[in-house]
This record gives C-alpha cells, sequence and structure tokens, in this order.
C-alpha cells in the first residue's frame, strides 16, 4: 500500500506511520520515511518496527553509525526481534564495506592476485622485451599490495574494539550471510596456522563451533563469535585489541590464490551434521548419569579408563567378550591417549554415543538401561577372563608396534594417524573381509595415484605393499596396512597425515567432484618426480619392514624393488 504525503494520518495511530513510512522507503524517500518513523517512534517507543523503519531510512541514508544506533536502542526495547539483528548486521556490513579499511583489504587482495598473475606469464614470455615489461609489472602490483597492506595497519589502529570484531568476524564469513560455518572457520584456523593439517583444522573448527553455537544453527552469529573470541582471550591471557589486530593481518595477509581459493570451494564438506553430533557429545557429557556411567567402568578411580576397564564394561553391556574385546583394542587405538593408553572423560562420552546410535534411540532414552545393565551383570565366567587376558596381551603387543621407533626416534604412527587409518582400511576393503588384498590395493593406489597426478606402477607398488604381510596370508590386516602405508607416505616423500587425508577424501569422492581437493593437494605430491621413486621405494620400503614371513614368499616383489 502506497500513502500520498498529503494524506492526514490519525495522529495517535502509530502503525499507519510506521506503514508509510515502509512505502515512502520502498518509492526511494527515505527523508520522508524517517521522519515517520520517528513520528512512529515518538507515539510508541515500545514498538520495535518503528525503530526498523528509521534504521532502514537511515542505511538508505548511508548514515551507517546512526542507523546502527537505532537498531540497538530498538533491541533494548525488543531483544528477541528478528528484523532488528538482521538490519544490525546489515548496516554494520555496509558501514565496514564502506571503511577505508575494508577498502584498503580489497585493493591489498586484488593487487596481490594480479600480481601472481603477472609472474605466471613472466614465466611464458617469449623474448626479454616481454619479460621485462612483465616483471615491472609485477612490481608495480607488488608495491600497491604493500601499500594497501600499510594501509590496513593504519586503519586497524583508529578502529573501535567492536569494529575491529565486525572486520574479524567479516573476514572469516566467506559467503557473507551473516554467520561462520565450520569450513570457514577451518580456513581461518588454517591461514593462522600454516602447519595445520587439512583435517585437523576442520576437527578443531566443528569442536569450537559446537561449543558456542547457542541456538543450534551448527553456525556462529556475530554474539556466539564475540563469545568465543572472549574465551580465547581469557585462555591465552591477551587484550582484545592486540588480539583482534593479530587475527585480522594473519588471515587478510594470507589470503588464498585464486586457485586455491577455489580449490577449497570445490571440497568444502557439509559439516553442519558434525558439529550437531559434537553438540549432542557437549549435552550428554553434563548429564550427571553420564558422570556416574563413567565411574562404573572406572573400576580403580583413577579418572581414566584402560583396556580391561573398558573391555569389562563393554562385555556387561553386550555379554559377548570376544566383541567387547575387539572394540576396545580399536577404540584405544584410534582415541586413547597417546602415552597411556587410556580413555578420558571425553573419549568416553564418545563411545557411549556410539552406543546410542547403535541402538537407534538418544542418551535420555536408554541412560538409565545403559546404569542398570552396568550393576546388574558384575560377574564375568572364567572362560570369558580368560580370552581377557588374552585380548589384553595382543593389545599391548599391537600398542608398542604403532608406538615403536625408528633408528631416527620417529614414532611409526601416532593415534590419530592410526585412527585416520581405520578410515581408510573400511575404504578400500571393498568386500568387507577384514583384510586388504592385492587387487583392492591395486584399486586404492590407482584412484590415489591419478588423482595425485602420479605416473607409477600401481600393481608393483601394491606388491611392495605386501611384504607388510607378516603372518604369510597375502593379505593385510589393518595393522600390517597401517604400517604399509607409512612406507608408502616415505616413498612418496609426503607427510603422512597429508597422505591419509588425501587417499581418504579421493577414495570417498566420484572423480568429478574430487577435483578441487586434488588442485589443493596436488602440490604436496610434486616434490619427487615419479621416475625416481622406484630407488627411493625400495630403500624406504626396506627399513619399515622389521618382521616379515619367509623372504621366499615375496619373491614376485623382491623382483621389482630388489
Amino acid at each position: 500500500m502506497y500513502f500520498s504525503h498529503a494524506i492526514e494520518l490519525e495522529k495517535d495511530n502509530y502503525t499507519l506511520y510506521s506503514s508509510r513510512s515502509a512505502a515512502y522507503l520502498k518509492q526511494g524517500d527515505p527523508d520522508r520515511a524517517l521522519i515517520d518513523a520517528n513520528v512512529c517512534i515518538r507515539l510508541k517507543p515500545l514498538y520495535d518496527k518503528g525503530y526498523g523503519r528509521k534504521g532502514a531510512a537511515l542505511h538508505y541514508l548511508k548514515k551507517y553509525d546512526h542507523a546502527i544506533a537505532v537498531y540497538k536502542e530498538g533491541l533494548k526495547v525488543a531483544p528477541a526481534a528478528e528484523h532488528l539483528t538482521l538490519g544490525l548486521a546489515a548496516a554494520k556490513r555496509a558501514k565496514l564495506d564502506s571503511s577505508e579499511a575494508q577498502k584498503a583489504a580489497r585493493k591489498m587482495s586484488a593487487t596481490r592476485r594480479a600480481s601472481i598473475s603477472k609472474a605466471k606469464k613472466k614465466k611464458k614470455c617469449g623474448n626479454v622485451s616481454s619479460y621485462v615489461q612483465q616483471t615491472r609489472m609485477e612490481l608495480e602490483l607488488q608495491k600497491a599490495a604493500i601499500e594497501a597492506q600499510l594501509k590496513l595497519i593504519d586503519e586497524l589502529a583508529t578502529m573501535t574494539d567492536e569494529e575491529k570484531l565486525d572486520l574479524l568476524f567479516n573476514s572469516i564469513d566467506r559467503d557473507g550471510d551473516g554467520t561462520v560455518d565450520a569450513n570457514e572457520l577451518a580456513c581461518a584456523l588454517r591461514k593462522r596456522n600454516a602447519e595445520m593439517s587439512f583435517s585437523s583444522s576442520l576437527e578443531n573448527a566443528i569442536k569450537t563451533v559446537a561449543c558456542f553455537d547457542k541456538d543450534g544453527d551448527a553456525k556462529l552469529d556475530i554474539t556466539e563469535f564475540s563469545d568465543f573470541v572472549d574465551a580465547m582471550l581469557v585462555q591465552l591471557k591477551l587484550e582484545f585489541n592486540e588480539f583482534a589486530e593479530f587475527l585480522v593481518l594473519q588471515i587478510l595477509f594470507s589470503e588464498e590464490s585464486p586457485e586455491e581459493e577455489l580449490a577449497v570451494e570445490l571440497a568444502k564438506p557439509d559439516l553442519s551434521k558434525e558439529v550437531r553430533k559434537h553438540e549432542a557429545l557437549l549435552d550428554i557429557l553434563e548429564d550427571k548419569r553420564m558422570v556416574q556411567l563413567f565411574q562404573l567402568f572406572d573400576k580403580d578411580g583413577s579418572g581414566e579408563l584402560s583396556f580391561k576397564e573398558v573391555a569389562v564394561g563393554l562385555y556387561q553391556l553386550t555379554q559377548n567378550m570376544d566383541e567387547s574385546a575387539k572394540t576396545t583394542t580399536d577404540l584405544l587405538l584410534m582415541i586413547g591417549d597417546d602415552d597411556k593408553r587410556t580413555l578420558k572423560y571425553e573419549q568416553f562420552g564418545r563411545l557411549i554415543m556410539g552406543i546410542v546410535a547403535a541402538k537407534g534411540s538418544t542418551f535420555d532414552e536408554i541412560a538409565d538401561d545403559l546404569t542398570l545393565a552396568m550393576t546388574k551383570h558384575d560377574t564375568i565366567t572364567k572362560k570369558d577372563l580368560a580370552k581377557l587376558q588374552v585380548a589384553d596381551t595382543e593389545y599391548e603387543q599391537v600398542a608398542r608396534e604403532i608406538g615403536k621407533t625408528s633408528e631416527t626416534g620417529d614414532k611409526f604412527i601416532d593415534p590419530l594417524g592410526y585412527r585416520r587409518l581405520q578410515k581408510l582400511f573400511d575404504l578400500w576393503d571393498v568386500d568387507g573381509d577384514g583384510t586388504i588384498t592385492h587387487s583392492e590395493l591395486v584399486v586404492g593406489l590407482r584412484k590415489f595415484q591419478k588423482a595425485a597426478g602420479v605416473v607409477d606402477d600401481a600393481e608393483q607398488h601394491a606388491k611392495a605393499m605386501l611384504k607388510f604381510d607378516t603372518n604369510g596370508d597375502r593379505r593385510l590386516n589393518r595393522q600390517e596396512f597401517a604400517r604399509a602405508i607409512v612406507g608408502y607416505a616415505k616413498v612418496s616423500n609426503v607427510a603422512v597425515h597429508d597422505l591419509i587425508d588425501f587417499m581418504v577424501v579421493t577414495s570417498v569422492l566420484h572423480e568429478d567432484e574430487s577435483v578441487g581437493y586434488q588442485k589443493a593437494y596436488r602440490q604436496s605430491f610434486a616434490d619427487e618426480k615419479s621416475t625416481n621413486s622406484k630407488a627411493v621405494s625400495t630403500k624406504c620400503y626396506e627399513a619399515e619392514v622389521t618382521e616379515a614371513a619367509d623372504p621366499s614368499d615375496y619373491s614376485e616383489t623382491e623382483e621389482f624393488w630388489d
């Protein structure tokens, strides 16, 4: 409905002034919209829409500071008014977009990208004159980027804490939807710490979002993000001013190249389910019944669960010692404490979550049943007790093997790496029989090599990996497979965690979908030419195999590697 300015309104009808204000703004007349919004607020100070109309009119007039103040005033009257929250966020973003700091950041990004482009063109120059010209333009762009960086630093020094927080938040909010999800936070974490692996940044981001997400949308709005920053300040014992400036510079100055940015976007997984899963974990960890369950498992009251305590507890729930011992072995090797090989309270929570998921229920629904089972079945037969003793001995052997150190003092694999290897094992074990055959190795290696751009003989590498078969069945169990992949990482001259991450993703994704991920990680595999892999491989594999079966069992393999 549109209103003519000549129409007289009822002087005490604030809703009519609100409606006409909206109509004026829609017609492109913010000045009249502002007049009616002011009348509306004067007539009804507790009417939240009046503040929304006034804030919108001021936003239209590009008076962002005034708009922000009005929205804040309205939120004091109506804290739950979503239109005011959204209006405030939009006004803040508009103010930031028009700020000198953001202009400097955009200039820095544009000139840096152009400089990268010139560097590529320079390599393709066919004559000296063209090379010199491209070099000159590249240097001019680099100079402009540095000037923009200095301008950004100067502008940061003049900004308020709230403005710095908004700049930091919007720098992380890559898609501009007004929230930071786990993927966006993970990208920021990798920029903050270049040594952090792809999977580690995702794990940390999932935990962070789950911890500070109050409204359950698996994302952080500006208020939740502010709570996260406050917690970081307490933990690091820093002042907000220096912390915010430091993070802004880290994130903006380490901006990805266009190719890297595209690769990250193409490979971006949906982490909302993982965030909600971690939120569910946090909820049950706060439940007193969970604390009591942990105490029932913890027979010696040490505050940590040993192999026997976990196995006995699972046995009380399942009445199956073989299944309980196997589950405990896998669990402790994957998420147990690296030094003590025990489960702490949070890790125990993950175990209970797995049990709950297997029963297709919720913790609240079965918590009492779990407690009853733990107190009812408190005896173990001699036969099952013997099985427990054997399983405990076997677990210690496997755990020692995983933690075994080489002459250089390097561990064979850490528990986090072993957990990832178990995921890879399940993906490569096509028939699900609990072992990896030569043909399954070939399939997995070929897909990896194609994705990584490595030209190599998967058949021969698979034969070489079977040298880790210590029981002579021409297959690899989980432990043998783990050692084989670590050996392959040395062959490929790649960090084992990066190799595992890459193999897992390329095993899960369709070949077309994995293009972006391939681009992001292919550089990791480009350091060594495949033509040199044979000599390197022989040395690495022979150094890794410490307990092989009869060498005659591997005659075909030895021809290739020796």
